[in-house]
């Protein structure tokens, strides 16, 4: 029987949340699948240790159940001491142990996604070529989480059996192999593009593509901003190669502005609200998100940072790629799923608080309807969910103040797995308008909202951002995890 549905892309579309894949269940594309019914889905496990490479929520509550709300200056030493054990047994497992061993989730998974990869990785990057780049490991005091993570990904991902047979398939030949042995592709998801600007807010600096880039392995490549024209190169290269898959349906996503996840912190020192932002919602300066106004304020100089006129630029490359997005689109008769448009719409500090985005009614009635979410919906029905990094404020009594962020993880970027259920809501629009056959399952939202912990019980050492922050920017690999999102290797 052909396959209900099959998904090439990146993290976004891997499910990759807080520094980590784990609940890979709560990807989009899985949500999807429930909803086609498709029984047969399959994806890579990263359920060990709590995820890969770094499970910053894991690190959170360790924390929480050994020194409380609060890390008090007595305990830096044991608390970091903690940290680093569970590093250390992060890294033993992904590098040395089970983590580097075959898995038994299939031969072949319906879900090819792999955080950090770019959109030419899509028909270069193999299962072989991954583990021949991976130098041997290196228990490293310093930087402490696995080495290498997007290719030891991959091959988690690609060739689950480390099938020598398969070795050689990259996430398009994946996709054709699913196509060819059982067949045919019903659905076919294909959203790559993030990762040809994110290093921009990760690295706070802009490295622009070269010609030679093109044709470079991922770990060859130092760029973090692809020229338009390279990208269009690509997108030549890779959309005959989607269309020959021959599915049925093609759902293509925009990429998403960058600049609006909290990973960089707009800032313009002196003024705060719709003050801080111009007139198209941009900020002075865009720095680390654990970096604060008045510090940032004081002395400027002192710390990595974007200009307006960086951001500006970033946003209009990711326009740019738009417009070739779907040009291609229109080429082949695929559907454009448009994320940037309804990430746009729920950027929150940009649009000063007021958010334009429809949330989806089952959305709201499930939020209601846990009662530990039940708060975050305001007396007018809006939900209390939005693109800032998470908070909490435990001493007000106003619920708009009580609560700040939900849809961005703890690593500043990635989605919660309620903003994947909305991300996954607007794919399935497009799906059904395209004539596909949809069937939400009764507590689909139910299920959602219940295995986002960050909702539903987030640590309480969030009330105490600021330590929190400085903790893990300090004690931990955070920066590195940080640097390493954008289409690195390393």
């Amino acid at each position: 029987m052909p396959a209900k549905l099959v998904a090439i892309g990146d993290s976004l579309t891997q499910g990759f949340t807080s520094g980590s894949i784990y609940q890979t269940e709560f990807s989009y594309p899985a949500m999807i699948a429930q909803c086609l019914g498709d029984t047969n889905f399959r994806s890579a496990d990263f359920t060990g240790e709590g995820g890969f490479p770094l499970n910053i929520e894991k690190v959170l509550r360790l924390l929480v159940d050994r020194y409380g709300s609060k890390v008090n200056w007595h305990e830096v030493i044991p608390a970091a001491l903690s940290v680093r054990s569970l590093l250390d047994r992060v890294e033993d497992y992904w590098e040395r142990g089970e983590g580097n061993q075959p898995s038994a989730t299939g031969s072949l998974h319906h879900n090819l996604a792999v955080f950090s990869f770019q959109l030419g990785d899509c028909d270069t990057l193999t299962e072989a070529i991954c583990r021949r780049a991976i130098p041997e490991p290196t228990d490293n005091a310093l930087k402490q989480i696995p080495e290498f993570p997007m290719y030891r990904a991959a091959r988690r991902t690609l060739n689950p059996s480390f099938d020598s047979q398969l070795e050689n398939l990259s996430q398009i030949a994946a996709a054709k192999a699913i196509a060819q042995t059982g067949g045919g592709i019903e659905n076919l998801i294909f959203w790559l593009g993030a990762n040809n600007c994110l290093g921009t807010v990760t690295e706070l600096k802009i490295r622009w593509s070269t010609e030679d880039d093109i044709n470079k392995l991922a770990h060859e490549r130092t760029c973090n901003l692809w020229r338009p024209e390279h990208f269009q190169k690509l997108l030549d290269r890779i959309a005959p190669q989607i269309d020959a898959i021959g599915a049925t349906n093609v759902f293509i996503a925009t990429v998403p502005h960058v600049t609006i996840p909290p990973v960089s912190r707009g800032v313009t020192p002196g003024k705060t609200g719709l003050d801080a932002v111009d007139s198209n919602g941009y900020y002075e300066f865009y720095t680390r998100f654990w970096v604060w106004d008045d510090e940032f304020g004081k002395a400027p100089h002192k710390y990595p940072y974007l200009v307006s006129e960086e951001a500006r630029k970033i946003d209009s490359v990711i326009d740019s790629y738009n417009q070739s997005i779907r040009s291609a689109a229109k080429q082949y008769g695929w559907h454009v799923v448009d994320i940037c448009e309804k990430l746009d719409q729920l950027a929150f500090r940009r649009q000063g608080g007021q958010v334009q985005f429809p949330f989806a009614q089952g959305f709201i009635n499930a939020l209601q309807a846990n009662p530990n979410t039940q708060r975050r919906v305001s007396a007018s029905g809006q939900p209390l969910v939005d693109t800032r990094f998470l908070g909490l404020f435990p001493n007000e009594t106003d619920l708009l103040k009580k609560f700040r962020g939900g849809l961005i993880g703890l690593d500043g970027f990635h989605p919660t797995p309620i903003c994947y259920g909305l991300i996954a809501h607007e794919f399935l629009q497009i799906m059904q308008g395209a004539g596909v056959a949809i069937n939400q399952p009764p507590n689909w939202w139910d299920d959602i909202i219940t295995a986002d912990t960050l909702l539903t019980d987030p640590p309480p050492n969030l009330a105490h951002l600021n330590d929190t922050l400085g903790f893990l920017y300090h004690r931990t690999p955070l920066p590195k995890l940080i640097k390493s999102f954008g289409g690195r290797s390393l």
